[in-house]
């Protein structure tokens, strides 16, 4: 085997590897329809905030407004071009030129991940709960889906891959990536269907850059690869 050549993955490792995009996607695509249509999401939507909207008070409040920021665009962001360039000085021993096409790669995966979940919140223009009314393709509004739990799921998935995470740091940052897509919703800032679209667009960009730290040239198989 030549060096620098990676390992084939088995059976169970390809599995796993390919699981959490392939749900993830059905995920966005079956709520996306479901929206379309006016579904039985959509219609748990009204539901949700039939009452009206929560309070912005108090320490729940507080709480959530905390575990939202997991999801805020300028910090996952600048958390995950750090990691980037983390991995790209580690690797500074494979060439700098390779470690460059890295760091490289990495910023316009970045780039491109935040355009893309823009270019569907601006397709569909859907009105946040704030407003009173559920309406699709309204210019100016941007709920879904919902940008926090794209750019949580996107970011922290791709932080994850860059720094070779253990299980129980992986676990944790699911959590958090769950709970800021039940942070928008608990906030009042979305509707459900927003949060779930958003994770699952999130997850799936963010299993596409996480294969650049995996399968860049001179890289070596993630742990559990």
């Amino acid at each position: 085997m030549q060096k620098g050549a990676r390992t084939p993955l088995s059976a169970p490792a390809r599995t796993r590897r390919y699981a959490l995009p392939l749900a993830a996607a059905v995920v966005a695509v079956a709520t996306t329809l479901d929206v379309l249509a006016g579904g039985l999401l959509r219609q748990f939507d009204q539901w949700t905030f039939a009452g009206g909207l929560p309070p912005r008070t108090g320490a729940w409040h507080l709480f959530w407004r905390t575990i939202v920021n997991g999801g805020q665009y300028w910090i996952v962001a600048t958390l995950a071009a750090l990691a980037a360039a983390w991995t790209a000085w580690r690797r500074r021993g494979q060439g700098r030129g390779r470690a460059l096409g890295l760091l490289a790669a990495c910023a316009a995966w970045l780039v491109a991940t935040e355009l893309v979940i823009r270019a569907a919140q601006t397709v569909f223009a859907r009105t946040p709960p704030r407003t009173g009314v559920d309406e699709l393709f309204q210019a100016g509004y941007l709920s879904y889906p919902s940008g926090h739990a794209a750019n949580a799921a996107a970011c922290w998935i791709f932080i994850l891959a860059a720094l070779g995470a253990s299980r129980r740091w992986t676990a944790a940052a699911h959590l958090l990536i769950a709970g800021v897509a039940v942070a928008v919703v608990t906030l009042g800032y979305h509707w459900p269907t927003d949060a779930l679209a958003g994770w699952g667009l999130g997850a799936v960009l963010g299993c596409a850059g996480r294969e650049l730290p995996r399968r860049w040239p001179g890289s070596q198989p993630a742990p559990g690869d």
